[in-house]
């Protein structure tokens, strides 16, 4: 946990938005707000409760852009918020590093990285007793805000130590390596499975690499950690598999996807995994075990320049992940827009195979904008367009021959990979044809 905390909250309400926000409540607090509200409590609970992982929370607005009593910036039901509101910033989570503290701050403009002035900061004791509150709350004792507020300040110095203590020991990162561009760290957060992880450290938001950690510390390669790989690896079920496969990677970044594919799908495979960060790829070798192999190749050079040396039909699944390297709010961060371009869609046709495909990881600000160019680009080039929609992402496949879907093709892939796939398709994704 970092040592000094600058906040002020702005009512910029931006708290209360984004896609997949969780306001959990209990009991107690869904007989205030309804109170409050002059409803009776099981017609709130009806119009305004969900049940996320087992527990009470708010509903947010049917596009999942906010929360439901969010109105103009403002919380309609601001006197009596729900604990995890008002506690915020300072969840347990977000207090671990400097790392949590600055990717906060790109949510919440109240928080100031930079700040100088001593009146800025918040009291250290104030910024326990908030942290001890939310865990409570969090462990799911029925009480209000003001009930926990009020025990938690009636505790001895010792005991709140020993709280601070037991939230330390739940919430802990170890930095294992940090440049100028990167970053490479282990998590340990509370019931979660332990993670190592590496960002960029001008884009701390985005997991460019995840892997899940076995008991000794090893990577466990038996599992993916992160949902976009879930997401491409659909790709290899869509169509039927030659015997012998032949996989490309653009943006294998520090080669987890690459690593995993290697020693999950079974038989003769060949995986051709380009990047052309030496750092990130380095990266990769130092901490998440990436090793060149018969079946895994490494390449450090761009993937357009990649592309153009290979051999006609010589691919049959090409999987694209690279994005723009921009920190601007474009409508389309990934893919890099050379790589929409009609002459690279034609260099990525002629490497594939009559029946092979191709996996794109779509990133945006505007979803309907973004899905649409990248249709018209790729309609040309293949037979089937699909798309699987993710919570902050899509994939995009491009497929040369008519997909078996829904029949998946799970031959040759081992028992996780294939749970993995079928995984995809039951949880809330949409997964639809665009043509």
């Amino acid at each position: 946990m970092a040592k000094r905390f600058a906040f002020k909250c702005t009512g910029c309400g931006r708290c209360c938005t984004g896609k997949g926000g969780v306001a959990r409540v209990n009991g107690v607090e869904i007989a205030a707000i309804s109170d409050y509200l002059s409803m009776p409590e099981e017609s709130f609970v009806k119009k305004f409760v969900r049940i996320v992982n087992g527990g009470p929370a708010l509903r947010q607005t049917e596009d999942d852009s906010q929360c439901v009593f969010l109105d103009n910036k403002k919380c309609t039901i601001y006197p009596v918020r729900p604990t995890q509101c008002r506690t915020y910033p300072f969840w347990p989570q977000q207090l671990i590093s400097k790392y949590d503290w600055q990717l906060a701050a790109k949510q919440c403009e109240g928080i100031k990285i930079t700040a100088t002035d001593e009146k800025d900061f918040v009291p250290d004791d104030v910024v326990l007793k908030e942290m001890v509150v939310h865990e409570v709350h969090r462990s799911g004792e029925e009480m209000t805000y003001d009930d926990i507020h009020e025990l938690v300040s009636e505790l001895d110095p010792s005991m709140l130590q020993e709280f601070k203590e037991d939230i330390d020991a739940k919430y802990t990162r170890k930095i294992l390596f940090e440049s100028d561009g990167v970053l490479v760290m282990d998590s340990f957060l509370d019931d979660l499975p332990p993670t190592r992880s590496l960002h960029f450290t001008n884009r701390l938001e985005l997991v460019q690499s995840e892997v899940f950690l076995s008991k000794d510390g090893s990577i466990d390669f038996t599992k993916l950690a992160l949902d976009v790989h879930k997401g491409l690896c659909i790709g290899l079920a869509l169509t039927t598999k030659p015997d012998s496969l032949r996989i490309g990677l653009l943006g294998a970044g520090a080669g987890v996807l690459p690593a995993y594919l290697e020693k999950n799908v079974i038989g003769d495979v060949h995986i051709d995994a380009v990047d052309p960060s030496i750092a990130i790829l380095q990266a990769g070798r130092e901490y998440f075990n990436l090793k060149q192999s018969t079946r895994l190749a490494l390449h450090t050079e761009f993937g357009e320049d990649f592309l153009a040396k290979q051999e006609s039909s010589s691919t049959d699944w090409l999987i694209i992940d690279v994005e723009d390297g921009s920190t601007s709010e474009s409508t389309l961060r990934a893919p890099p827009a050379s790589f929409l371009t009609s002459d690279f869609l034609k260099q990525v046709e002629r490497v594939l195979t009559p029946t092979g495909s191709v996996a794109i990881n779509a990133i945006y600000s505007d979803k309907d904008s973004a899905l649409k160019t990248i249709q018209e680009v790729m309609a040309p080039h293949f037979v089937e367009v699909w798309v699987l929609e993710m919570p902050k992402n899509s994939i995009v496949f491009g497929l040369r021959t008519p997909t078996t879907f829904p029949t998946l093709d799970l031959s040759n892939l081992s028992s996780e990979l294939a749970r993995t796939i079928e995984g995809v398709f039951t949880a809330s994704h949409q997964f639809y044809k665009l043509q």
